[in-house]
């Protein structure tokens, strides 16, 4: 087993558990927007009983919804400060494992520096990701949430719904467990921003560990997870190599669960004269790809525990006994992981 198959191995299996830990933090944000849903309905249906038989007016609206906006940028405030304590403490986390992984993998005579944990969480919150900052998507959430809102008020007054009706727009029904409602298209956002959100703090940490010990490593190679999820964009880039610290760096879209991984040099390119080297410490650190850099062929050799962890028990065991593709199989958005969990398996 050489050096960069254990990177690889290490890297895969740790991107698979940050997707459960994308969800138990998903969770949360969900159930802060969620915690005033019966207060935003009490509230929405009394402003509009107290608009009804009146002539309609943009301007009585907006006066009437004023609360609504209140309660809905307090919601989203509220959960935009909880993300931000997620990212801080997922960002200390990734920050430590990535510079153990590396400090426990490569041999003790080369030398390798760790980076600080505010430097990733600085550059998460500062740099971009699909064209801007977390607190722009954020503050969109906020905005766009509040318009739907108000626009649906309007055009139930302007068609003579009843409040019951315009209501219903808007927060769903009970026995569709409110998903059909508007207020779930601002929940199914948020979704999408916190799991990129943290793929993008992944990602930093894993970018400058690797440009803080460039003379070790040779490229990056681009690592898609290939299933039935996997966009076009990522599977054409699977594989792919980019020079260190330069190129494209995912998340390229939305959910995107792509990373880029260092492969290290060869003892040659480190300038160590191998002949001075144990047989067995020379063949560790080739410098040469490892041999399955796909996620379907990593998963493939995987022990049945790994693989149940990543699919579940049921799934894995189909997966062992039908020798389906891996495209039959999806990430479980039921599978929540802690930063605690995490530890425990990890550390």
């Amino acid at each position: 087993m050489t050096i960069n198959q254990d990177l690889f191995d290490a890297q895969t299996l740790h991107s698979v558990r940050v997707e459960f830990l994308k969800n138990g933090i998903v969770r949360r944000m969900l159930e802060i927007l969620q915690a005033s849903d019966a207060e935003l309905t009490v509230e929405l249906r009394q402003k509009i009983e107290s608009m009804q038989g009146t002539a309609f007016s943009i301007d009585r609206i907006e006066r009437q919804l004023a609360s609504i906006y209140d309660i809905n940028q307090t919601l989203y405030r509220e959960m935009n400060d909880a993300l931000g304590y997620e990212m801080q403490q997922f960002s200390e986390y990734e920050t430590n494992w990535q510079g153990n992984l590396y400090e426990r993998t490569l041999p003790s005579v080369v030398s390798f520096d760790r980076i600080g944990v505010a430097q990733v969480y600085a550059a998460a919150v500062a740099k971009p990701f699909n064209g801007r900052l977390l607190s722009e998507w954020m503050s969109d959430l906020e905005t766009e949430q509040a318009k739907r809102v108000r626009d649906a008020v309007r055009l139930g007054f302007v068609q003579n719904e009843t409040t019951d009706q315009i209501v219903r727009r808007i927060r769903g029904t009970k026995v569709n467990n409110y998903a059909d409602g508007l207020l779930q298209i601002g929940r199914n956002q948020a979704k999408t921003i916190v799991r990129t959100a943290i793929a993008h703090t992944a990602n930093e940490a894993r970018q400058a560990t690797t440009e803080a010990n460039a003379d070790l490593f040779k490229y990056d190679i681009w690592v898609s997870t290939l299933d039935s999820r996997t966009s076009p964009e990522c599977q054409i880039r699977d594989g792919k190599k980019y020079p260190i610290g330069k190129g494209e760096y995912p998340p390229i879209h939305f959910n995107c669960r792509s990373i880029r991984m260092p492969v290290t040099k060869s003892w040659r390119e480190l300038g160590f004269n191998i002949d001075d080297l144990p047989p067995s410490t020379r063949a560790s650190m080739n410098g040469q790809v490892p041999e399955d850099t796909t996620y379907s062929a990593w998963l493939k050799k995987q022990p049945a525990n790994i693989q149940d962890e990543v699919l579940g028990k049921e799934r894995g065991r189909i997966y062992r006994d039908t020798g389906a593709p891996l495209e039959k199989f999806v990430n479980r958005e039921g599978k929540y992981y802690t930063l605690d969990d995490l530890k425990t398996l990890e550390l």
